[in-house]
């Protein structure tokens, strides 16, 4: 039944951040009921955390950064991602530096991990957030936009602005086994063209062939998991995004040209509506087979 989830045993792993280029060890502890997804920063003093929560969004420029009282935690979407494709609801993690680690540059590695430490159903209902009327947010050429719909589905297109990826487009129903298959494998990507004007910026730091596809004038110089492996990985960070809401959601998403900046505004509308009621909100008991709770990184 839809009951809601946390791990089993603690677990760590260690990896590079994506941006800021240092080595974080991350390290996973199962939580009660109703207790949400938090980050704990242990390199600071007290060890304050950050919940992953709409409110927390604190920046969203190259990947989605959360913060509260001066704490932050950078590059989430992964990570959140792999949660949502399991129905993880409550979640500590605690994490030895700014950001989580990039791993491969998917959300595969954390799906393994989790699966590792083993899932825990909790004898508590989850909630469900139902959408009832449609939402749309226009930004010109880019738009987003969330419809009603008794499963979650993703509609996601894109255009790349380069020779070999001119425009890629995914229409995907997204249920717990086609995350794992078709999502999670699929890494961030950049381009060639872009990397000396991110470095300077002070991003993209621990990017690598190891954990990013790099795009070069003739195609990418590494190897392709997927022929659409780039709008794939938008979907990806866009399942991460969503969770932000902390809860499943029942809707069809519409995306064109879209970026965090546009996956978190959506985040942001669904909550101002969802407390105003008009967002409908429900308890229900689902069959495991029924679509996974994700309301998507760079």
């Amino acid at each position: 039944m839809g009951r809601q989830k946390t791990i089993r045993n603690i677990i760590s792993c260690s990896g590079v951040g994506l941006h800021t280029g240092r080595e974080i060890t991350m390290t996973l502890h199962p939580l009660p009921p109703n207790s949400g997804i938090v980050f704990r920063r242990m390199d600071l003093p007290d060890t304050p955390v950050v919940h992953a929560r709409p409110e927390n969004i604190l920046d969203v420029h190259y990947a989605t950064t959360l913060g509260k009282a001066g704490v932050e935690v950078k590059t989430v979407e992964h990570l959140l991602a792999a949660l949502a494709g399991l129905g993880i609801d409550n979640l500590r993690i605690e994490i030895s530096g700014p950001e989580v680690p990039v791993m491969d540059g998917s959300a595969a590695p954390f799906i393994d991990l989790l699966l590792q430490a083993g899932i825990r159903r909790h004898y508590v209902p989850k909630s469900y957030i139902v959408v009832t009327k449609p939402l749309v947010i226009d930004m010109g050429n880019r738009s987003i936009q969330i419809l009603p719909s008794r499963r979650f589905r993703v509609h996601y297109s894109m255009s790349f602005d380069h020779p070999c990826f001119a425009e890629q487009s995914i229409d995907l129903l997204v249920s717990r086994r086609t995350f794992i298959r078709k999502i999670a494998p699929s890494r961030t990507y950049g381009f060639l063209r872009d990397v000396e004007h991110l470095w300077r910026r002070g991003l993209a730091l621990g990017g690598s062939l190891e954990n990013t596809v790099v795009i070069g004038d003739e195609g990418a110089l590494n190897y392709l998991r997927f022929e659409d492996e780039l709008i794939r990985h938008k979907v990806l960070d866009l399942i991460g995004d969503l969770y932000l809401l902390g809860r499943p959601l029942r809707g069809t998403v519409v995306a064109k040209g879209a970026g965090h900046l546009l996956h978190t505004t959506l985040v942001k509308e669904i909550q101002r509506h969802l407390e105003s009621n008009e967002v409908s909100r429900c308890v229900v008991t689902a069959p495991e087979s029924l679509p996974i709770p994700v309301p998507a990184s760079s």
